[in-house]
């Protein structure tokens, strides 16, 4: 059976190995074997693979933080899911392997009017959205601001915030972006620059900002700290800049904003995951929620997908092999 092993923390292109390993064993009582079908390759698996992540598994070991699998069996008094079925991969079962044991009560069947790939990415990206829109009990109609909005992460946000009723303002770096959030529900799209805050202001006026998501860190901050009002939060889960969280302290003071580093699977949100998982396939199934699409590369083909990964960003892992 094919599977992909982190065989030690480090540089990625040389500790993922593609390899040959046995077939798991059969489920027991309370647990679904699963034909996995689709898994992202994304930043927090290379995260994972560095040594970085919170999560640190004992070597070796398959990585992959989400995917989507079928049913192949399951164990004696499962209820919860049958044979055929499609399901969600939960966390702390490793996806990048051709199948895997997973008990069933933590398995999220979704229908299949949902692509595979869609299927793939609901995890991660849409159910983080969803924790971070609440992180603050915000009435109906306030703002919430983020940078990178046209990631997985920020495109689930506008989503997931007007589920809430809440109001969203959006910074991007590419001009073309902004019509193209607007259509997905965007109230304010804005390009990341010098006058971006006023701007933002003007559009506003005197409402308060009372949470930011950022997403980039680094000189990008700025920008959020700019447009955030006194009391305000500021949640950072994502260094896609490349640099740390350095935001300026005098504007911190100033403003009484309080930071938190977000993670997903801190345990207050554990008990949240399921629900999430449900809404966010609901909400694919309705067509309100589309997330970027990704290129598939077969399991095999691991390396070509990382280099691939490398200049353009994520893509799935194919691990049918009885798919052409």
């Amino acid at each position: 059976m094919l599977a992909i092993h982190l065989t030690q923390f480090g540089e990625p292109e040389k500790s993922l190995q593609v390899v040959d390993v046995p077939e798991p064993p059969a489920p027991t009582a309370g647990q679904a074997l699963v034909q996995v079908e689709y898994a992202p390759l994304d930043h927090h698996d290379l995260l994972l693979a560095q040594g970085v992540y919170p999560v640190r598994p004992e070597l070796p070991t398959a990585i992959g933080n989400e995917g989507v699998g079928t049913v192949v069996s399951v164990g004696p008094g499962v209820m919860e899911v049958s044979p055929g079925e499609r399901v969600l991969l939960p966390f702390g079962v490793f996806s990048w392997s051709e199948r895997v044991v997973a008990e069933a009560a933590d398995l999220t069947v979704v229908d299949k009017s949902i692509s595979l790939e869609q299927a793939a990415m609901l995890t991660i990206n849409p159910v983080s959205a969803g924790l971070l829109v609440s992180l603050r009990d915000l009435p109906a109609g306030s703002w919430v601001v983020q940078n990178a909005a046209n990631s997985g992460v920020g495109r689930s946000v506008i989503v997931f915030a007007k589920e809430r009723g809440l109001r969203t303002i959006n910074i991007v770096r590419r001009a073309e972006l902004v019509s193209e959030l607007r259509d997905l529900g965007a109230d304010i799209a804005v390009v990341d620059s010098a006058a971006a805050g006023a701007r933002v202001r003007e559009a506003i006026g005197s409402d308060p900002v009372l949470l930011g998501l950022d997403g980039v860190s680094g000189a990008a901050t700025a920008l959020l700290l700019d447009v955030l009002t006194d009391g305000a939060l500021l949640a950072i889960y994502g260094y896609l800049s490349g640099w740390p969280f350095t935001p300026d302290p005098d504007v911190l003071r100033t403003k009484n904003i309080t930071t938190t580093e977000f993670w997903m699977y801190q345990d207050e949100f554990l008990p949240r995951l399921p629900a999430l998982n449900a809404e966010s396939a609901r909400l694919v199934s309705e067509g309100r929620l589309v997330l970027p699409s990704a290129p598939v590369y077969k399991a095999a083909d691991f390396p070509e997908a990382l280099a691939h990964f490398r200049e353009n960003g994520k893509v799935l892992l194919d691990f049918n092999p009885r798919r052409a």
